[in-house]
């Protein structure tokens, strides 16, 4: 990925009439950099911790398996100018992937919301939801899209409402445990901040699309809002995790030995 990234920058510098990426370039650069990399990324997650924390059944291994080879192939058919086809592999991929993790199945055991705000299995199963609209704004992007808003708005979708909304989740429940075995600062700023994300993300994807396919003036008008409300949500992460770093007490102390990473965050999961 990075590899890519600088054949494209050297391309432009070179042959470029612009500093951004072309078009085309630009497409199938995104598509590896989301689908390619940070899409299965998180799926590899999910499939390790998610049952964990969320009390889901059993992880349907083979499932999962397929979803990843139909996700590999989007991607080289991204990478190789398809995008129409690819659109449908990823949205193909999304489904295998959420039916194998199980995300919106009922739970077996009670979700780990110990020291997290109780809405914590809500926004992860939130986060998957805007993993398929990603997936299905990218169809809808390949048919309609004459001015790049669909596009757009199907990678802030996976962007922000798929990997952020994960990583504010994820990460409120976890990096307490990695610094020290501390307890989140505020479970309440927790609600907060995936709220105000979550907010200013719909309001950004639809009014993207309304915006720049040129459905509704009015929609220009509330795109700054989203960002400012997203913006405001992420601040509220990084307060929260930043109190919890220099506020909360230490309990490492109290461990009888030094715990490696692993250990260290399965301690936290129980607690």
């Amino acid at each position: 990925m990075v590899g890519t990234n600088t054949a494209g920058n050297f391309y432009v510098s070179l042959r470029g009439d612009s500093p951004a990426f072309p078009h085309r370039f630009d497409q199938r650069y995104l598509a590896l950099m989301g689908w390619g990399f940070l899409v299965p990324f998180v799926w590899g997650f999910s499939a390790k911790w998610l049952r964990v924390f969320l009390g889901l059944k059993s992880l349907g291994t083979g499932v999962l398996a397929s979803a990843l080879a139909v996700n590999g192939m989007g991607v080289v058919l991204a990478v190789a100018g398809q995008l129409a086809l690819a659109t449908w592999l990823f949205v193909a991929s999304t489904t295998l992937a959420i039916v194998a993790i199980r995300v919106f199945e009922p739970s077996d055991q009670p979700a780990k919301t110990k020291g997290v705000h109780a809405s914590f299995p809500f926004f992860v199963r939130v986060a998957y939801g805007w993993l398929l609209v990603a997936a299905f704004l990218g169809v809808g992007a390949s048919i309609w899209d004459t001015s790049g808003g669909i596009w757009g708005a199907s990678r802030h979708a996976l962007t922000v409402g798929f990997i952020s909304v994960m990583v504010l989740s994820i990460g409120q429940r976890i990096l307490p445990a990695f610094a020290g075995m501390r307890l989140l600062w505020s479970t309440k700023l927790m609600f907060v901040g995936l709220l105000l994300l979550n907010i200013g993300c719909a309001l950004r994807v639809s009014c993207e699309v309304l915006a720049y396919q040129g459905y509704a003036g009015w929609a220009w008008s509330v795109l700054p809002g989203s960002a400012l409300l997203e913006l405001a949500g992420l601040t509220a992460f990084a307060v929260n995790i930043l109190a919890t770093f220099i506020l909360q007490p230490s309990h490492v102390a109290n461990q009888p030995v030094v715990l490696g990473i692993p250990e260290l965050l399965a301690e936290g999961v129980r607690r």
